[in-house]
């Protein structure tokens, strides 16, 4: 039976495993700052669309309000308060007891 001698030195054993765990260790390290670099991006993507966002709202809320100021060319069906006002202090036709000229009948 044939006998193999295998001799083990221990020294390149330990040189081995600090290799390969620096190895994964800057591996690792490389990946993780990928990541990091494209969070980054994204986060500022996010930030960008939010001020973007905010920007249309705030032209949105001056356009608002500054035709809400003008006068409207459409004309509203619905009566405002003023015309209702005007309407009551009219006297119904037929029972004006004032005369045009201010003088109690």
């Amino acid at each position: 039976m044939p006998v193999f001698d295998v001799s083990i030195n221990i020294l390149v054993v330990l040189l081995l495993v600090v290799i390969a765990a620096l190895s994964g260790f800057f591996a690792r390290s490389g990946q993780l700052r990928r990541k990091k670099r494209q969070v980054n991006e994204l986060e500022k993507e996010m930030m960008q669309a939010y001020a973007e966002l905010l920007e249309t709202q705030k032209d949105y809320c001056e356009l608002k309000a500054r035709l809400k100021d003008e006068d409207s060319p459409v004309i509203s069906i619905k009566e405002t308060k003023s015309q209702d006002l005007a309407k009551q202090q009219q006297p119904l036709p037929g029972s004006s007891k004032i005369r045009k000229n201010g003088a109690a009948s």
